[in-house]
């Protein structure tokens, strides 16, 4: 008994309600069969027991004219504090315990019912949805349809579709996967928007087990979109399957699969992002031809050379700047800030030096990232001179808007060498320019003190000028303080400053 399912019970209605009909039993009030109506009242309180109280509702008009709703009624208000469903046979576990959702009329239509989804989704109920897509179906067989119609198998179909996508776009990618477990035996082979949003909901919660099997069967029903095409690479890249992918552009091909440049640099950017380096140059080379019929763009050769950065290979990422020139494909700003990247991770600095004059040269203006960049580099080689220097050509370019970032780069470098007075000299540079050094900055110089040994009344003077300057005391203003007076040998002042 504990098996009983809604459908065998309905199954059993469905059939006293033809025995009903063919002795003419038009309701219990009317004819007190002692044969029919004592197994109804079996069956009713032993599907109670397991059941639900809209299921039977729904039963009973499954069973027309035996099944009167007044008697129904009575069964249930006998039988509803009586029975309970039993701890051990709850169908989820306390994590996928879901909470009561309301009832809804079984005359609601297809749409209806997929609103209805949809606004639990909303409401942050989606664990409910397998309760809610059982309803619909008991309401579907009580207004007729037979148990195993083409009919109902596509409003099973309409209604799960309904359900992921609005999972998706809620971002309840478990809910989703629960949703299709409960009726994966319903739906046969379901249709494009189910597999393709299954195949999403999977990739993004990195349940890559099943990503294959939804990916064959979207394939089954026609050529997968873009979007399928970057999740399906999202799983390879994951896998580091580049045979997979070969295969796969292989398979899209032979389905006519053709996809849009901003997809196509979606890959490649998935490919990059998991450090699949090899997949994203067979993307780039020429087995995807037939899938990217289009020429790259400037997106996707930079999404390359910024791979090329990331991995640490200064030749690679220049070689794409080549191919870039070779196929007519103008480089943009962003294209140049990935150049100087690389070359400063690489600490080729005259490389990097002769990137920042082909900007002008091919029209382009620099920027604050690019100078920035620059600064960060020299500073890091301890070339004080040139960080100051292109600080000073950054001030005098009226296109680039200045930052603290800048300032704050070449501080921190003479601060880290000691030299108090050059890091002095660039925050009085920063005031001159209308923008207040934040406290941060304040605390680099002062910090400059601990590194080479000052006199105590000169670091206090120190102080009291960056005080002037805007700086607000904090904690980390005492620490720098008292790392400097420990410097100058004045361990008594740096005891009674940090005890008073």
């Amino acid at each position: 008994m504990a098996f009983l399912s809604m459908f065998h019970v309905s199954s059993f209605f469905l059939a006293v309600g033809k025995v009903a009909d063919s002795q003419q039993l038009v309701s219990p009030r009317e004819h007190n069969s002692q044969e029919i109506l004592p197994l109804i009242d079996a069956f009713l309180e032993a599907f109670l027991t397991f059941g639900t109280l809209l299921a039977v509702t729904s039963l009973a008009r499954a069973a027309k004219g035996c099944l009167a709703a007044d008697r129904v009624q009575v069964k249930k208000t006998e039988l509803k504090a009586k029975h309970a469903p039993p701890a051990a046979l709850q169908k989820h576990s306390k994590a996928r315990e879901r909470p009561a959702i309301p009832t809804f009329p079984s005359s609601l239509k297809r749409k209806t019912w997929c609103d209805q989804m949809v606004q639990v989704i909303r409401d942050g109920r989606a664990a409910s949805l397998p309760t809610i897509l059982d309803e619909a179906r008991l309401c579907a067989l009580s207004d007729g349809l037979s148990l195993r119609s083409r009919e109902l198998e596509e409003m099973e179909i309409e209604h799960l579709a309904s359900c992921l996508r609005g999972c998706a776009s809620h971002q309840a990618f478990r809910e989703a996967i629960w949703a299709y477990e409960h009726m994966e035996g319903r739906i046969g082979k379901g249709n494009r928007a189910i597999w393709s949003v299954l195949l999403y909901c999977t990739v993004q919660i990195s349940d890559f087990d099943r990503c294959k099997l939804f990916f064959e069967r979207l394939c089954a029903l026609g050529a997968p979109s873009g979007k399928d095409f970057v999740n399906i690479v999202n799983f390879l890249a994951h896998k580091r399957d580049a045979t997979g992918l070969l295969q796969l552009l292989s398979d899209a091909t032979t389905l006519g699969c053709r996809v849009s440049t901003f997809d196509w640099n979606r890959a490649l950017a998935v490919c990059t992002r998991n450090n699949a380096l090899d997949l994203a140059e067979i993307l780039a080379g020429s087995e995807a031809c037939a899938v990217f019929p289009a020429e790259m763009d400037v997106v996707g050769f930079n999404t390359m050379m910024k791979a090329y950065s990331a991995a640490g290979s200064t030749s690679s990422c220049f070689g794409v700047m080549e191919k870039m020139t070779a196929a007519g494909v103008s480089p943009s700003e962003a294209t140049f800030g990935i150049l100087l990247d690389c070359c400063v991770k690489a600490e080729e600095y005259d490389l990097a030096a002769y990137t920042f004059e082909q900007i002008r040269l091919r029209g382009l203006t620099p920027n604050v990232v690019h100078y920035t960049t620059l600064m960060k580099g020299f500073a890091k080689a301890k070339k004080l001179e040139e960080a100051k220097a292109f600080l000073e050509e950054m001030l005098k370019d009226p296109s680039v808007k200045n930052d603290c970032i800048s300032f704050c780069t070449v501080v921190r470098a003479y601060a880290d060498s000691g030299d108090t007075e050059g890091a002095l000299q660039i925050v009085e540079k920063m005031l001159s320019t209308g923008l207040l050094p934040n406290e941060c900055v304040f605390n680099i110089v002062l910090g400059s003190c601990a590194v080479s040994r000052m006199e105590a009344d000169k670091v206090f003077d120190l102080l009291a000028l960056l005080i002037g300057h805007g700086l607000k005391p904090s904690n980390t203003t005492l620490s720098h303080l008292i790392k400097a007076l420990v410097m100058t040998g004045s361990i008594d002042v740096a005891m009674n400053l940090l005890f008073t």
